[in-house]
């Protein structure tokens, strides 16, 4: 069961949301917390992790979250998971005539009587929200204390006596609304959930879930409590939107991104919103690796590209995982590198020390903007090893392939089905990239969104080297390194490597010890992998590890071999990349 406080909205951006996540203080210290916290709670925001605390302490585990009453008769479950452990749950249904599924949100129940206690609470708390944040307290512990403090001091002045199971509905509640993302915050939370979306007034809810899909959910909001709801959403993302401005594009707080259309001027429907969800632990190679993404002997290849410099792109369709494929291949820059990444909108997520992340900046009334352009005219001036564009879109695609031309390694995405619809993006407007700069460009990463007994999975379709134009017909030249096969699910390696034979001419090494560098590598990653070493933190310093001492890094994941070419020692030749 969903339920709506209109109550809420007025000081719904009142409090710094950003502040009140786990992963923004690490000094944070509530109260009898016990510090082992399960791993269910270990990506909430704190002020539910307290609640579950002293929901678990105080022995009441029953706060009437039933999903009977939302299951329709014709409607089977299918799954069903907690969210915030106690307080709100995740139920999947399909409907057993059309297969149709749907995502249900489910809360704390309220009787009709509990709920007009929780409105009264809702009016005297905006009262002294709306004063109490005059004072600005520092911190998330502070802030979190605050509302604490506020329902106690209520709960004195109305001279109410309620059980523990009320009482801690009503701070799901309060927090739910008054620090939350509101009627969506535990759409939020649910880290299964990749988009959010709502299409108009009184339309479902929307969700894309990482197993079963894109599906309707049991939230639905009105006219006015949907225009209110994403001016506040605007809000908290620091934009201002209005029936003047109805467009907009902007960053939560927690990273995610959203996007605003506003009234029913440009969308008939009336007001939507999109969501794309921030991880916040990003992908890492090894992630790519166990959903299937790529193989090992891919990332090793990608990975002795991403240290000798060699330019590459990953392209594909929408939500097909290019920006998420990108960011776990960038976490190969080697240690001590200078990286400069560029986006519109923030999505690079790099533990790297020497990084400079820039984003544009909208202007007003036509002036004071900054673009993509700008950004990456001022990054070649900042002397990087490592140039990272988010995504290419215009006149800046020119100044990133002169980067290319003039040593700089270069990273970007850009949407396109394969090499030749890239190469044609390129070339014309807005682009407008000569082809002679293009074959600058190493390799490319096709990336697409497969759908398999209706659970979708993203795949690199093929990995490509760009090596030339043909001096006749002026074509790239273009060498099909890896291709999946759909129906075995699996990749395999279709030629063998230009960019192996030329990284072995620039180390001065025989070729076929590269290609064993590249199987060492490949067998390390899956080492990482038996380690589970999956945390992005953990797995930069693995690489930093193998760039420091391989033989080391080798033996502590389990390998003790000998390294060849960073080993300095003879390896014997072997079918590989190479020619």
């Amino acid at each position: 069961m969903v339920i709506i406080f209109s109550e809420a909205l007025l000081v719904f951006c009142s409090l710094d949301i950003n502040s009140m996540m786990r992963n923004a203080s690490q000094e944070l210290n509530l109260g009898s917390a016990n510090s082992k916290l399960s791993s269910s709670l270990s990506n909430l925001p704190d002020y539910y992790v307290k609640l579950v605390e002293l929901i678990e302490g105080g022995k009441v585990v029953d706060l009437n979250v039933r999903c009977e009453t939302e299951v329709r008769n014709e409607e089977k479950v299918l799954e069903t998971y907690w969210i915030v452990p106690h307080l709100s749950q995740a139920c999947i249904v399909v409907n057993q005539e059309t297969g149709r599924k749907r995502y249900l949100l489910l809360e704390p129940v309220v009787s009709e009587e509990e709920e007009n206690l929780v409105n009264v609470f809702y009016r005297d708390m905006k009262k002294l929200l709306a004063f109490s944040s005059l004072e600005r307290p520092e911190g998330a512990r502070k802030k979190v204390s605050l509302i604490f403090d506020c329902f106690e001091r209520l709960t004195r002045e109305h001279s109410v006596e309620m059980k523990d199971t009320l009482k801690y509905k009503i701070l799901y509640y309060l927090f739910r609304d008054f620090v939350g993302f509101g009627v969506i915050d535990g759409l939020m939370n649910d880290p299964n959930l990749e988009d959010i979306s709502c299409d108009g007034y009184d339309i479902p809810v929307y969700v894309f879930h990482r197993k079963h899909g894109s599906m309707a959910t049991n939230v639905k909001l009105e006219s006015s409590q949907l225009d209110n709801f994403v001016l506040i959403l605007c809000q908290k993302a620091g934009k201002f939107v209005s029936h003047a401005n109805p467009l907009v594009d902007a960053t939560l707080p927690d990273g995610s991104r959203l996007q605003v259309t506003y009234g029913t001027e440009v969308t008939p429907r009336g007001t939507s919103f999109t969501i794309r969800k921030f991880r916040a632990s990003p992908y890492t190679p090894v992630d790519l690796m166990r959903s299937g993404t790529m193989s090992a002997e891919m990332l090793a290849y990608f990975w002795l590209l991403v240290e000798n410099k060699m330019n590459f792109m990953v392209i594909g369709e929408t939500a097909s995982g290019k920006t998420t494929t990108l960011n776990a291949l960038m976490m190969f820059i080697p240690p001590d590198a200078k990286v400069v990444s560029i986006e519109d909108t923030r999505e690079i997520a790099l533990f790297h020390e020497n990084w400079i992340a820039e984003v544009t900046k909208v202007g007003f009334a036509g002036e004071g903007g900054i673009t993509m352009y700008d950004l990456l005219k001022a990054a070649l001036r900042q002397r990087p090893d490592y140039i990272i564009v988010g995504e290419v879109r215009g006149r800046e695609a020119q100044t990133l392939f002169q980067a290319m031309s003039t040593g700089h390694a270069a990273y970007a995405t850009l949407h396109a089905g394969n090499v030749s619809q890239l190469v044609y993006r390129l070339e014309n407007e807005p682009l407008n990239v000569p082809r002679i700069m293009i074959q600058f460009l190493d390799a490319v990463i096709v990336q697409s969104l497969w759908a398999s007994e209706g659970v979708r999975k993203r795949r690199v379709l093929e990995v490509d080297e760009i090596f030339g134009i043909d001096a006749v017909s002026k074509e790239m030249l273009v060498n099909p390194l890896f291709r999946w096969d759909p129906v075995s699910d699996s990749f395999s390696q279709e030629s063998n490597s230009k960019k192996i034979e030329k990284i072995a001419t620039l180390l001065g090494r025989d070729a076929f010890d590269v290609v064993e560098e590249v199987r060492r590598r490949a067998e390390y990653l899956k080492l990482l992998d038996k380690a589970d070493v999956r945390d992005f933190r953990e797995f930069v310093e693995a690489v930093q590890q193998y760039y420091s001492n391989p033989e080391r890094a080798l033996k502590k994941y389990g390998q003790e071999e000998s390294v060849g070419v960073e080993g300095g020692e003879e390896v014997g030749e072997e079918e590989g990349m190479a020619d």
